[in-house]
């Protein structure tokens, strides 16, 4: 009897260890609690105009690169890419984007990172960071993907030199979602 206690004890403390490893839910994640780098961010978007579908994502920052790293990766990228405006630095972020519809039926695709509103670099205080046009190391997280898919790439930014905590956002209204979905934030630092 003792052993059947403890290994029905051992295996509710597995399912609990388990259930921790899941992603943050979106709900957690706002511009004053953004996601740490490594930390999977789990959300939905809605896609279609007349009959929406609901597919769930899962973002999560991989690594960052600033400065004179990432201004060297972007020059190996491309010889075009000048520097940054006076008194800025450029900032690198990877990211895996997952998409995964909730149907079988679910088939729609979503525009990833065609959108110049999609990604987005704000200033600690939550100020906008004008956007940047620079040819990014391979794989650029850009794509037309579908339910199942996933794909890591990266995304550029110029942030202050002096902006210890910069945050990144992904906006689910651009790229084909049609309203739903919460905005993300994630740390670029």
């Amino acid at each position: 009897m003792r052993n059947k206690i403890a290994i029905f004890t051992l295996i509710l403390l597995a399912l609990a260890f388990a259930a921790s490893l899941r992603p943050a839910l979106a709900q957690d994640n706002s511009s004053t609690n953004p996601a740490s780098i490594g930390v999977p961010v789990r959300s939905m978007v809605e896609l279609g105009s007349v009959f929406s579908n609901i597919y769930d994502i899962t973002i999560t920052v991989l690594e960052t690169v600033r400065g004179k790293e990432a201004m060297n990766r972007l020059k190996a990228s491309s010889p075009d890419n000048g520097k940054p405006p006076k008194g800025f630095e450029y900032i690198l972020a990877r990211v895996k984007f997952e998409i995964k519809g909730r149907a079988i039926t679910d088939t729609l695709t979503f525009d990833l990172g065609n959108a110049p509103l999609q990604w987005v670099a704000l200033s600690s205080d939550l100020i906008e960071y004008p956007q940047v046009s620079v040819t990014v190391p391979n794989p650029a997280l850009v794509a037309r993907i579908k339910s199942g898919d996933s794909m890591e790439g990266w995304v550029a930014f110029a942030v202050d030199r002096n902006d210890s905590k910069p945050v990144m956002v992904f906006d689910p209204d651009s790229g084909g979602a049609t309203g739903r979905g919460m905005t993300l934030f994630f740390k670029l630092y």
